[in-house]
């Protein structure tokens, strides 16, 4: 796959110039679902003495593959360059170092002769239960904000927030059939999904559209409700079932 090309043009140019500590594979690659039209995600390791200098050359290390297209910075976790190659192929090239270096995930090493990995440990996908929380509560304020739009008549406003919701939800949702990947949130949310659950999100999606998504986001308290009632006491003690169900009556109102 020309993924693999990417992978391979760009960690030899880091490895020979020594820059590096270890260089790892994130993402659908590392967890082997991916496919022609997945992204590389690329994690180099950098000792700290030499970061600044190896942030500075992550375009020039980019381009050992072939030129690229669009390029911009960002920060998610880690300082990190994302390009567009000419040939449409995406790379992420995610920059660490030995203080701010955490491994979430499943990792594919491509270059640790130090063993650098097995010094840290694997922090889960899963949700804590105040993650928890902060989901529900940010699922409750968002369709409070979807009912004042559905009840102005505001549809393109209100689909908006609907499909917002729907993000929220499946975050949420997947706690029950794949917690231990919750985090990934809509990234292949079915593929461990059982046929009841498979119903449900299929359903909801049928119906984000300009006329139903009002029944779209019914539904997404429907199959919530049946969620929360699994949850165990010690995560139930720590929800706010009052604004969540406050919300549940104004959207079932509408």
């Amino acid at each position: 796959m020309e993924q693999y090309k990417i992978v391979e043009a760009v960690s030899e140019k880091i490895i020979s110039e020594e820059k590096c500590e270890a260089i790892y594979l994130l993402g659908e690659i590392a967890r082997q679902e991916h496919d022609q039209f997945s992204d590389v995600d690329l994690l180099v390791l950098v000792a700290l003495k030499n970061y600044d200098r190896f942030l500075d050359e992550r375009l020039r290390y980019a381009e050992e593959y072939q030129p690229v297209l669009f390029h911009k910075y960002e920060f998610r976790t880690y300082p990190v360059l994302l390009c567009v190659y000419e040939n449409g192929h995406r790379l992420n090239l995610y920059a660490a170092n030995d203080q701010n270096f955490i491994q979430t995930g499943d990792y594919y090493t491509i270059y640790d002769p130090k063993k650098k990995l097995a010094e840290y440990e694997k922090i889960p996908l899963n949700l804590a239960a105040a993650e928890i929380r902060e989901l529900l509560d940010a699922f409750s304020l968002r369709a409070k904000e979807y009912h004042v739009a559905a009840k102005r008549s505001d549809d393109i406003h209100a689909f908006s927030l609907a499909t917002a919701l729907f993000d929220l939800f499946g975050t949420l949702f997947r706690i029950g059939y794949d917690a231990e990947n919750a985090k990934m949130g809509m990234k292949n949310l079915l593929k461990k999904a059982d046929y009841e659950s498979r119903k449900t999100v299929r359903e909801i999606a049928t119906f984000l559209n300009l006329e139903r998504h009002a029944d779209a986001v019914r539904l997404m308290y429907v199959a919530l409700d049946r969620l929360l009632g699994s949850f165990p006491l010690k995560i139930v003690e720590m929800l706010n079932f009052d604004f969540y169900t406050h919300t549940k009556n104004l959207i079932m109102s509408i």
